[in-house]
């Protein structure tokens, strides 16, 4: 069938088996400013009543987005809503007044301190989702996480919304969580303090994405989301546990060219990773590659000549955001990074990785998400991650912290099983897990161990036996592994009766 097309040609509209639409008319697009104000763009995005709202939490203690977003949607009289944030620290307290404001009623993402505590007593009308860095990644990917408008905070921006968090007053490192939200989400509102030139340089989300851009007057606190270095810990007994760590990786034969190694930003972990950069010049060994966070020691590692590459996809200080501004090492987003669902992790390339633990048990079972009065404080992060995918899977712990027994018969929690922890290295000694007999045939003879009951029998030794917490039936969380099935259910914790 022929028909007259919009450029006055006729066309045909159906050849074979083919059908054809006829060409109805063209516009010239060009530049139109994104920019526009927090209430204009929820509206254009079409905001209304159970939506998702996704946020990421690399302005970490600092933020001023997730509760600023909040108040606007609450001036909107928007209500039933679910965020899906990487995480929530202290300073998003407010988050529990829009939760009895019936503002929030969902939440999907790691809780830390107070609003995680508010919550362990005052359930959701659904559980709380928590995932891992890469099992969150996976779940917006694959859509089992299905976000309605992804908020992107930036630290600087153009007026299409090309941004970075590498620039401007309130730089805070990549934004390495937001890729895969600004990628799946509905809509995307890019939040900034700084508008630079078209086009950003670099561009870490780009504008094809972008909806609106929104510029309001401090993102952040650059003081708490970057609090100048780190500070390893000067506890002689910590410190003696980062040592045994990286004694246990020479032992097995790990800390040589080419080693492949990742640390936390605690204290111990601080200090292993100091110690293992001694190590390599001890041995004169030069690593392939530190991945994960990035921090000052880690560059200390790296202008010492003793590691090659840097993949970071997050960092932790000051020193680390100077030195990632000035082009050095590789940026890997948390898809990169740890994405179960890829043809291939960063996170697996691990040889060796030193997580830490609110507990463990003698079947290797690690908890990271509550403490043992079952009170629901902190995030999985890249625990899960790392675990699974390195060679050696160190968690390090006191045995007991006051009177509490951390290592224990049975954790409150399960965060990570025990199946992917390899060794335990605590105060009073190391546990290797009797899975793992390759290594304990290479360090026979070399690193003393302990079987872990011991461990917990010198815990009771001193504190007793761990105290019941006061748990109800109510499930206020549910703690998935990386792919997507249920792991563990955290249950209410009773209010005590003054």
């Amino acid at each position: 069938m022929k028909v007259q097309n919009a450029a006055g040609r006729m066309v045909e509209t159906t050849i074979g088996d083919m059908t054809f639409t006829p060409f109805s008319g063209a516009r010239k697009y060009g530049f139109s400013s994104k920019l526009t104000t927090f209430e204009k763009a929820l509206r254009n995005c079409l905001l209304k009543n159970g939506m998702t709202i996704s946020f990421h939490h690399q302005l970490r203690n600092g933020d001023f987005v997730v509760n600023q977003t909040l108040t606007t949607i609450k001036d909107l009289g928007i209500k039933d809503i679910r965020i899906a944030q990487t995480a929530l620290f202290t300073v998003h307290k407010p988050v529990i007044d829009f939760i009895k404001d019936g503002v929030i009623t969902r939440i999907e993402g790691s809780l830390n301190d107070t609003v995680g505590d508010y919550i362990s007593k005052h359930p959701l009308k659904s559980p709380v989702i928590l995932r891992s860095h890469g099992g969150r990644w996976g779940a917006v990917k694959t859509g089992e996480l299905s976000i309605d408008i992804a908020i992107i905070a930036a630290s600087a921006s153009d007026e299409q919304g090309n941004c970075t968090g590498l620039l401007g007053d309130s730089a805070f490192g990549p934004i390495s969580y937001s890729q895969i939200d600004a990628m799946k989400a509905k809509h995307v509102i890019v939040v900034t303090d700084t508008i630079v030139d078209y086009p950003c340089k670099p561009q870490e989300i780009q504008e094809r994405y972008v909806d609106y851009v929104v510029q309001i007057d401090r993102i952040g606190d650059p003081n708490q989301i970057a609090s100048g270095s780190l500070n390893i810990t000067d506890d002689s007994e910590k410190l003696n546990i980062a040592h045994q760590c990286v004694d246990l990786m020479d032992a097995t034969g790990l800390i040589k060219d080419g080693m492949v190694f990742q640390s936390g930003a605690g204290g111990i972990s601080l200090a292993a990773i100091k110690y293992l950069g001694e190590r390599f010049e001890e041995k004169n060994v030069v690593a392939g590659c530190a991945t994960g966070g990035l921090t000052k020691y880690i560059i200390d590692i790296y202008k010492a000549g003793r590691v090659k590459k840097i993949y970071y996809s997050q960092v932790f200080d000051t020193e680390s955001i100077h030195f990632i501004q000035n082009d050095l090492g590789l940026p890997a987003d948390i898809g990169h990074y740890a994405d179960p669902t890829s043809k291939g992790r960063t996170a697996d390339s691990l040889d060796a990785v030193v997580l830490g633990a609110t507990e463990v048990d003698v079947h290797y079972n690690v908890n990271v998400n509550t403490h043992s009065d079952g009170r629901l404080l902190h995030g999985i992060g890249g625990h899960q991650d790392t675990a699974a995918g390195a060679d050696l899977t160190i968690i390090t712990t006191p045995i007991f912290r006051k009177t509490n027994p951390i290592v224990r018969e049975k954790v409150t929690t399960i965060t990570t099983p025990g199946s992917v922890i390899d060794a335990i290295v605590t105060n009073r000694g190391i546990a290797i897990n009797p899975i793992r007999t390759d290594i304990l045939e290479k360090i026979k003879n070399t690193i003393p161990i302990i079987p872990i009951q011991e461990l917990k029998n010198m815990a009771y030794d001193v504190t007793g036996t761990p105290r019941e917490p006061s748990l109800g039936e109510d499930i206020i969380g549910i703690i998935k592994w990386f792919d997507g099935t249920i792991l563990d259910m955290v249950r209410v914790v009773k209010e005590e009766k003054p």
